[in-house]
């Protein structure tokens, strides 16, 4: 996968993912103690946060990617596509049409509760360096879009590339979640529930996308014969 390809679903992913974010980040974000700081430690705080988060998806990208790069090559990426897509097709139907009022975290509650522990001790340290640590506690807790930007890591198989995907789609979820910690105020119900609008399109859209590229229809940009990440092989010097 080009590494311009990359970068753009990682951050899109992220952009329209954070409207997800607010509202399962928003209330940590806003409850973040820096209200008593300056506008300068202000600042410097939630770039620690973002940058904690930030560096918990690198990780994950990396292992992800790296499980992808282990797996046999020969038509795992355009399966994987194809995987991915019914995958976020599924997920998009559970979450926004059949519309449960609770989520299922099944396993995910023991890590769940393990991290929200230790967030409760860090959101009572004095040192600036503990919103580091928030953050990256923060990017391992559970979510759905999370796991749909870590299929799409391991469907690069390869280490670097989805380590930069998944830094990329915590860089795309920045912008609302600064918008949130410096004044939530400022972004109305009204306002949120149009934009919340585009999530389900977005991930829709992606996953009819994902199956495209994976059944190598030959479509140019849409559905290349080589398939995600593949490339194709000349015997021509």
């Amino acid at each position: 996968m080009h590494l311009s390809t990359v970068f753009e679903i990682g951050f899109f992913m992220g952009l329209l993912g954070s409207v997800h974010c607010i509202g399962m980040c928003g209330p940590l974000v806003m409850a973040l103690p820096i209200s008593l700081r300056s506008n300068f430690q202000k600042i410097v705080t939630l770039f620690l946060y973002h940058a904690g988060k930030i560096m918990s998806y690198g990780i994950l990208g990396l292992l992800f990617g790296l499980f992808g790069s282990q797996l046999p090559v020969f038509g795992v990426q355009r399966n994987i596509s194809v995987i991915i897509g019914i995958t976020m097709l599924l997920y998009g139907i559970y979450v926004f049409v059949l519309k449960p009022k609770h989520l299922q975290l099944g396993p995910f509650n023991t890590v769940y509760n393990f991290i929200v522990k230790w967030l409760s001790k860090l959101f009572k340290s004095k040192y600036m360096v503990s919103f580091f640590f928030i953050g990256m506690l923060n990017g391992l807790l559970p979510c759905g879009m999370v796991y749909l930007a870590l299929s799409s890591a391991m469907a690069t198989q390869n280490l670097l590339q989805g380590g930069l995907l998944m830094v990329f789609f915590g860089m795309g979820t920045v912008p609302a979640l600064m918008m949130v910690a410096i004044g939530g105020q400022f972004m109305g119900f009204t306002f949120r529930r149009k934009i919340q609008t585009l999530l389900p399109v977005f991930i829709f859209s992606m996953g009819v996308l994902l199956i495209l590229r994976g059944l190598n229809l030959g479509i140019p940009f849409i559905s290349p014969v080589a398939g995600i990440g593949a490339e194709v092989i000349s015997c021509h010097n």
